[in-house]
């Protein structure tokens, strides 16, 4: 699924739901081309074709879903997805020798932290993150979704690629709009 057939979906939810999907202007060309200047590497062709076309959603709108989870994830403007991703990387070294408290999916690089991590959607000031993984482990996909919880501190593989995140988000959408449409 692509991310204009996403919205196509998502959208008439939320006009059910009294209150209409509120989506910022694409991200300029510039600006992408200085993210990927920014990151050492080139945007999930996906991911990158999501922020032409909406930098990012209204604070506290739920966007995206987790399979299988009833928390509804913003979608991060460009900007404050490579703040969170700074952020991570300045609080990376305090947990040195992390280890996660159940066994880590084989298809995520082992550490609290990866250079090639980018959060692109966030719940509750990133306790809650979804990451595009461009640098996974070896049994990994490059472009697998992954999430960050925080407390205890968990990474989790979430979906194969940024299409499949979509299908999945809007089946649990769709399954309980309730959940994640404010009213």
């Amino acid at each position: 699924m692509d991310f204009s057939r996403y919205l196509s979906r998502l959208a008439p939810l939320y006009t059910q739901g009294g209150e209409p999907l509120q989506l910022r202007g694409g991200a300029p060309e510039q600006e992408l081309r200085a993210a990927e200047r920014e990151l050492g590497f080139a945007l999930d062709p996906q991911l990158r074709r999501a922020w032409q076309q909406a930098d990012g959603g209204r604070r506290w709108q739920a966007v995206f879903a987790r399979p299988g989870f009833y928390t509804g994830y913003e979608f991060l403007p460009l900007s404050e997805a490579l703040r969170q991703r700074r952020a991570m990387a300045e609080r990376a070294p305090r947990y040195g020798g992390y280890v996660q408290p159940h066994e880590r999916d084989a298809r995520i690089r082992p550490g609290w932290y990866q250079e090639g991590w980018l959060p692109f959607a966030s719940f509750g000031g990133a306790s809650l993150l979804l990451i595009l993984d461009h640098a996974p482990a070896v049994q990994g996909r490059r472009g697998q979704v992954i999430a960050f919880t925080h407390d205890p501190d968990t990474i989790d593989h979430v979906s194969e690629d940024f299409a499949g995140l979509l299908q999945a988000s809007l089946q649990q959408i769709e399954a309980d709009p309730e959940e994640f449409i404010m009213e």
